[in-house]
């Protein structure tokens, strides 16, 4: 198996995350990273043992020894690097979510279809061994008809202040993008498009969700989803259906822990995560690399523009804005 090149734009917490997990994936390299800071590109090559770092993305871009291009910027970056990287030939594996709205993830798309170079969102939770155990266990009928799904994502994060990216909307601050995300996934991915969204949100004085209440409507089914930064909480999930339940231990979406109820019988199946769990859509995107796909059938384009349809929607019931909403075609 060859080994695939990779490199890392923008070296915030993520990435230094991903870069350890990395580290810890057979037949990959990584070969180069890029910041606006030198002295945070320096010590962050030195630390994972990258060969080159640089202090401008085109340099990156333009290194013909990378493969491709794992983006951990702000969010309202993750298009215009993105459609970027694509430009120069570069895959890329671009951190949720993939974008701020859905003219920016239709402009991707349409980069990565036009010059036929692979991309994925990193949308972690999607490949991890648990989830998949999950997504096993409702194909195969053991809770029958799905009827519930209840996921949260919670945690305090009012003392770092209104400048804060989680609070600015110049930064693509707010719950829904940054960790809503990850409870809508559950519900997209394992009952579809709903008929009917509700939603609510207490807004910070900058207009971004602080807290954010979300109800789908299936036809059989409804799924209660919950965001905030104004609390902690046990971020546990369920999925129920009528014949027995699945308990996504917390933190849910990063969880190596679930179990399966059925009447009186419980299962409990548990997990050795390879690193902090990144890893496994490193192998994925890896894996698409070499075989020369140009998305990933396990999470594709089109289910990351839906996702990112159904958040443009929320968005809209909630009257949350971003500056980069201005740039959408009427």
């Amino acid at each position: 198996m060859r080994t695939v090149r990779w490199g890392i734009l923008g070296l915030g917490s993520i990435a230094n995350k991903f870069a350890s997990d990395l580290l810890l994936v057979p037949n990959t390299e990584l070969i180069a990273v890029a910041s606006s800071d030198y002295r945070r590109a320096e010590a962050f090559s030195e630390k994972y043992s990258s060969k080159r770092f640089y202090d401008s993305y085109q340099s990156l871009f333009e290194d013909s020894d990378v493969e491709i291009i794992y983006i951990a910027s702000l969010h309202p970056k993750h298009a215009e690097l993105s459609i970027a990287a694509l430009k120069h030939r570069k895959a890329v594996l671009c951190e949720k979510p993939l974008a701020m709205n859905e003219q920016e993830v239709k402009a991707m798309i349409s980069a990565s279809h036009s010059t036929n170079v692979f991309l994925m969102e990193g949308l972690w939770t999607r490949f991890n061994p648990s989830f998949q155990q999950a997504q096993d266990w409702i194909k195969e009928g053991k809770l029958g008809r799905l009827r519930y799904i209840n996921a949260t994502f919670s945690f305090n994060g009012l003392d770092r202040g209104p400048d804060s990216r989680l609070f600015h909307p110049d930064k693509g601050g707010g719950t829904l993008l940054d960790i809503g995300i990850y409870p809508l996934f559950l519900a997209y991915q394992l009952l579809g498009k709903p008929k009917n969204i509700q939603a609510s949100a207490h807004l910070t004085a900058h207009g971004v969700d602080q807290q954010l209440a979300i109800l789908l409507t299936y036809e059989n089914a409804h799924a209660v989803l919950y965001s905030s930064f104004a609390h902690n909480e046990v971020m546990s999930a369920t999925i129920a259906g009528e014949e027995g339940e699945i308990y996504m231990d917390s933190r849910w979406h990063e969880t190596p822990k679930l179990s399966l109820v059925k009447g009186e019988e419980m299962v409990s199946e548990a997990f050795d995560f390879i690193g902090k769990g990144y890893s496994y859509e490193i192998e994925e995107a890896s894996q698409c690399i070499r075989e020369g796909k140009k998305e990933s059938a396990k999470w594709s384009l089109d289910s990351s523009l839906e996702l990112m349809q159904l958040m443009d929607s929320i968005r809209q019931l909630c009257g949350i804005h971003y500056p980069s909403d201005r740039n959408e075609k009427k």
